[in-house]
């Protein structure tokens, strides 16, 4: 390894955790802590952000299978290697739904240790970069359809094409030295201020009889007077006239 790598050994047999703590050593790891109980596991993990927990699955308090899916789920480790005292294919289906990358069946031959945590630190930084992606895909997705969305109100509002509206926005982009990202958003914003304002005055105007710059002004002096936004005093007056 070019590094030493840091770990967290929970069990709840004393003997246990020293026989791994001395395994690892002697393999180049660093045993950052150790723990008897799952509650504790959790803690370390939020302290010390380990490459590798070794986990036991049965326990007191707070058992293994909880406490590895509290840890993968809050990302607190790089990964979680189970150790249970007997192999279990439901055991197995299960570990791999909460991200469990690795196991161990005990008593931990020495000879097994390095290479099921080499290929469980593998496993896990492969699954990470994947959901890296998934999300960075995501993530784009849901910029375009507000791209989209701005385009096509601009389009609208100037009686232009779509293409032609997206040039624009592009250009406003560049003048004004902003992602394209950030600019959609202002656009879009401003448009679902102007819906919320133009829904409250027809509300107002239905059910108070008022004329349309005087539900304006009520709007106006609604947000001045409880110093918020023109929509959000337009939504709020709304919710009270429902």
């Amino acid at each position: 390894m070019d590094k030493k790598r840091s770990v967290i050994v929970v069990d709840d047999e004393p003997i246990t955790r020293l026989d791994l703590r001395q395994m690892l050593e002697e393999m180049g790891f660093t045993v950052v802590g150790d723990a008897a109980d799952g509650f504790d596991a959790v803690e370390l993990c939020r302290r010390h952000h380990p490459d590798v927990v070794l986990m036991d699955i049965k326990m007191p308090v707070f058992d293994g299978m909880t406490a590895s899916e509290t840890i993968i789920r809050e990302d607190l480790c790089g990964c979680v290697v189970l150790l249970t005292a007997f192999q279990d294919r439901e055991l197995i289906e299960g570990a791999n739904r909460i991200g469990v990358t690795g196991y161990l069946v005990k008593p931990v031959e020495e000879r097994l240790l390095l290479p099921t945590l080499e290929v469980a630190m593998a496993q896990a930084a492969r699954l990470r970069e994947a959901r890296q992606e998934a999300g960075e895909m995501k993530r784009r997705m849901e910029e375009q359809k507000l791209i989209d969305r701005a385009k096509a109100i601009l389009a609208q509002k100037e009686q232009i094409a779509e293409g032609e509206a997206y040039r624009r926005l592009q250009k406003l982009a560049m003048e004004k030295r902003v992602p394209l990202i950030a600019l959609a958003e202002k656009v879009v914003s401003q448009q679902s201020s102007r819906e919320a304002v133009n829904r409250a005055k027809e509300q107002l105007m239905r059910r108070q009889g008022l004329s349309e710059p005087e539900a304006y002004r009520l709007i106006s002096q609604t947000a001045r007077t409880r110093n918020i936004t023109l929509e959000q005093a337009a939504r709020e007056l709304q919710k009270e006239k429902e």
